[in-house]
């Protein structure tokens, strides 16, 4: 029995110094070899294994563990892993990284495969399904385009595809942290995750979420599911910067059509003690600008003056027309700025009507979900005053 030891120690010592004299890395190798960490160790190990004889490599049981790295190591480890799983023409298996959003269509055939459903790779490729159109796939999809008839073995596919959202990650199109808030409602929830993110709902628009718009635009058809989600987005904490914003206000408008209605509401709410904004200048200057953006972020309340032409085609198109460009341009990064400030914003409505909204763009769609006013000119101080009861303190 020693006699046997001795001789395997003699000639893994010999494979050893011949592996070393092969590779460039021989420091790299010895390191591994002799490292108290066990996944460089048993994948050097296996190499040197290979050379020894498939038998040895069976009997120490190295292969196993090598296999195993690659599949759920880091890449460093599982390059490491490979090459002994390559020596002994072991098939290995293909290496799928969690971003899934990112996924080509040789990630999916290759994911259909690993969940043993290979037979479909033809109609999968057929059609191009990517990491986009998986995510999206439905059980109607998955008979009339991909040919998957059996019922029992589509919910299989489903099972199998809401596990992968629960456990993808969304980083790489996800800001502002909606997958997690979804985890903290329920990690079941994150499979709603990327619906929500294309339907452009983030951690900031979310709060003006319905159930209607999470039924009929994110597809959540389960009752309980919208009405948890619901709820929790109400508990979340509103205007949480509002004790270190310096104005009270902040009035936006478009000076060819409101410049008087909004000098005369900055006039109303001064004389009730606000501290409100207007740009009066509208510079080109693009330091302004980014001044005049920085003050909306430093406003509790943002008042955005509508009228009829406020979301005309000039608002969601350029124009050559420098000066009412420059007007448009700096009421939509107005907006825009408020929304990811999370203002508390209140549109004015003077002889406008939202008949328009189905023409909107999407930056501009959720603004007749705010709480508004109709500015009636003989009623000027009860509309100031219900403007007043909107405002935030």
């Amino acid at each position: 029995m020693n006699t046997m030891c001795e001789y395997q120690k003699n000639k893994i010592s010999n494979v050893l110094c011949k592996t070393f004299r092969q590779c460039k890395e021989k420091k790299l190798l010895i390191n591994n070899y002799n490292s108290d960490s066990e996944e460089p160790s048993e994948a050097t190990e296996a190499g040197i294994t290979k050379q020894l004889g498939t038998a040895s490599m069976i009997k120490i049981n190295s292969f196993k563990s090598s296999y195993n790295m690659f599949i759920y190591s880091n890449d460093t480890v599982s390059n490491l892993a490979l090459q002994p799983c390559q020596l002994i023409y072991k098939e290995v298996t293909y290496s799928l990284n969690s971003k899934v959003p990112q996924w080509s269509i040789e990630d999916v055939l290759e994911w259909f495969k690993q969940i043993g459903f290979s037979e479909f790779d033809n109609n999968l490729l057929e059609n191009l399904v990517d990491g986009d159109l998986l995510l999206r796939l439905t059980e109607d999809e998955l008979r009339d385009d991909i040919g998957i008839n059996n019922s029992i073995t589509k919910k299989r596919i489903m099972r199998e595809l809401n596990n992968l959202k629960q456990s993808a990650d969304y980083s790489c199109i996800d800001s502002s942290g909606l997958n997690s808030f979804l985890k903290s409602v329920n990690p079941e929830y994150s499979t709603y995750t990327y619906s929500m993110l294309r339907a452009g709902i983030n951690t900031d628009t979310m709060r003006y979420l319905t159930e209607d718009q999470l039924q009929n635009v994110c597809g959540i058809t389960n009752d309980t599911h919208r009405h948890c989600i619901i709820n929790s987005i109400k508990k979340m904490p509103v205007y949480v910067e509002n004790m270190d914003k310096l104005y009270d206000a902040f009035i936006s408008y478009k000076q060819s059509t409101s410049s008087v209605l909004a000098s005369l509401l900055k006039v109303y709410l001064e004389i009730r003690g606000y501290k409100v904004f207007i740009d009066v200048k509208r510079s080109n200057d693009a330091k302004y600008r980014n001044n005049v953006l920085q003050t909306v972020k430093q406003s509790k309340n943002f008042i955005t003056v509508l009228t009829p032409d406020s979301f005309d085609t000039h608002l969601m198109v350029s124009l050559d027309e420098d000066i009412e460009f420059l007007d448009n341009d700096m009421i939509r990064k107005e907006i825009a700025t408020a929304k990811q400030s999370q203002c508390n914003i209140i549109p004015v409505l003077n002889n406008f009507s939202w008949s328009s909204f189905a023409q909107l763009s999407d930056d501009l769609k959720t603004l007749n979900e705010y709480n508004s006013i109709s500015w009636v000119h003989e009623y000027q101080e009860a509309c100031v005053n219900k403007l007043v009861k909107f405002m935030v303190k």
